[in-house]
């Protein structure tokens, strides 16, 4: 039976109504079970709603109050207009699950115009949507590098079909993710025009929008973090190769071996054995396509802050659209060099999807959350602790509560809030603590002297919800009425 294309579509968009339906009730329930984290849930939740209130992109839990000073991300302003309407983490996860999944539909248009073929088009699309590390992407709180995958698609498509208009915009907002987006940005322009090197248009808007990426780069990471008192603070993950940008730089060039010893150890390996498997390594059958992957690749490789190289946290986005985009001119090459093996070659790419997916996917068959769709006591617990928190308090809390009371101007994980803020003394008005979570501390003993500081403090009064959750309000704030009392606080 021949797939028409308009069936082919239909599937595409089938495809992508299962995946926000599945991806986008899953990251909801997590956090409704509060299995997000302070990092980064809390971060962005924070900032947006810091933002909406007129504290522009600034929050309390980041090493700089102002989350540009971090990461340069100029698409959290596109964002906010959306949070003003719907002010809540949900937004944030709903919205990424949207745009992960309409990453789909570029693919497909890009893959149809590069191969000529929609049924192999259509192959490629679902595999994206199928793929593990676009889930995990998914799952993992909200980043707004995520929104690099479906812009970066989407810029490669209208390069394809020279729109440049639609394909700056796109690339525009790719470079907005991130500081390190921006590099994915560049390094794609300069594949774009190697790779149409002999059309002199092709090539110069390449050139030039690389150009034009290299020195948003230099901007931003010299003088708008820096304005915003941060910079590349990341760089400390890369200590064991030096101190700074340049000294690491040196240090790769003088001696190759460092590179690889560091690069290509057996769990980095098995980190790019998993991340090419659900392409069936096609990208590997057009080298000169990895060059999209460079920034991404050395982010992750030359680490050894494990998370970067697990392929279960948002450190993936760098590379999704590179690894399909690439993915589709080593299917291209495969079709050239046997053009009667269309069937094994769809048993192959099919095979390899479903291998990645069944295996190493976070919502298969295998690995599926059912647990996130029971009765949860802890959780519900914790929802009405949540619940009965004076919108105007200070809170300290557990990293997993974090994002639940985001939406104030001032909250803190346990263990990191400020003695002073803004030259004052400063002590939370709610101090919220999960007894039976460790997250954040070594033992039970430092947990205990944690607690304890507060339990022994005569400036707040404690209740004991289940022997597990303490709460702590600070008598002060409370007693004089510059906070309206919970019924729940009350002792």
């Amino acid at each position: 039976m021949i797939l028409s294309e308009r069936r082919a579509i239909f599937i595409i968009f089938t495809a992508i109504f299962i995946y926000v339906s599945v991806i986008g009730a899953v990251s909801v329930l997590r956090h409704y079970n509060f299995e997000t984290q302070a990092w980064d849930m809390g971060i962005f939740t924070q900032t947006l709603w810091n933002a909406s209130k007129g504290r522009w992109m600034t929050n309390s839990i980041e090493e700089t109050p102002n989350h540009f000073g971090v990461h340069m991300s100029p698409i959290l302003f596109l964002l906010l207009p959306g949070f003003l309407i719907f002010p809540s983490a949900y937004y944030l996860l709903i919205l990424q699950a949207l745009a992960l999944a309409f990453g789909a539909w570029p693919l497909y248009l890009f893959a149809k115009k590069v191969l000529g073929r929609h049924d192999f088009a259509l192959l490629i699309s679902v595999g994206y949507l199928l793929y593990p590390s676009l889930h995990f992407v998914n799952l993992f709180d909200f980043h707004p590098v995520a929104f690099l995958v479906p812009a970066l698609l989407f810029a490669f498509y209208f390069f394809a079909v020279r729109k440049w208009i639609w394909f700056w915009f796109f690339m525009i907002i790719a470079a907005s993710a991130q500081e390190d987006a921006i590099l994915a940005v560049m390094f794609s322009c300069v594949f774009l025009a190697i790779i149409y090197w002999r059309e002199a248009k092709e090539k110069k808007i390449g050139l030039w929008t690389a150009v034009a990426a290299l020195i948003y780069f230099i901007i931003a990471t010299k003088v708008l973090m820096p304005y915003f008192g941060g910079g590349l603070l990341r760089l400390d993950r890369y200590a064991h190769l030096g101190g700074s940008f340049a000294e690491i730089t040196r240090n790769l060039l003088s001696g190759p071996s460092l590179f690889f010893k560091t690069a290509f150890s057996a769990p980095k390996l098995a980190y790019l054995f998993w991340l090419f498997l659900p392409t069936a390594f096609l990208p590997f059958l057009y080298p000169l396509s990895l060059f999209i992957l460079v920034p991404g690749l050395l982010e992750n490789l030359l680490t050894n802050f494990e998370n970067q190289f697990s392929g279960f946290y948002q450190y993936d986005s760098m590379l999704i659209a590179g690894v399909f985009i690439a993915g589709v001119y080593g299917l291209q090459k495969l079709l050239r060099i046997f053009p009667y093996g269309v069937s094994w070659i769809k048993g192959f790419l099919v095979t390899a999807v479903l291998a990645g997916f069944l295996l190493r996917s976070p919502v298969s068959p295998f690995l599926f959350p059912t647990d996130l769709f029971r009765t949860n006591e802890r959780a519900y617990a914790l929802r009405e602790i949540v619940k009965n928190v004076p919108e105007e308090a200070s809170v300290t809390a557990h990293t997993n509560i974090v994002p639940h009371l985001a939406k104030r101007e001032r909250v803190y994980m346990l263990g990191t809030e400020p003695f002073w803020v803004n030259q004052k003394m400063f002590k939370p008005d709610v101090v919220v603590v999960d007894g039976g979570d460790l997250f954040g501390f070594y033992t039970p003993d430092s947990l205990q002297r944690y607690v304890d500081s507060y339990a022994e403090s005569e400036e707040y009064s404690m209740k004991i919800i289940k022997e597990r959750y303490f709460v702590f309000t600070k008598k002060s704030t409370f007693e004089n009425g510059a906070i309206a009392p919970s019924r729940n606080f009350q002792e």
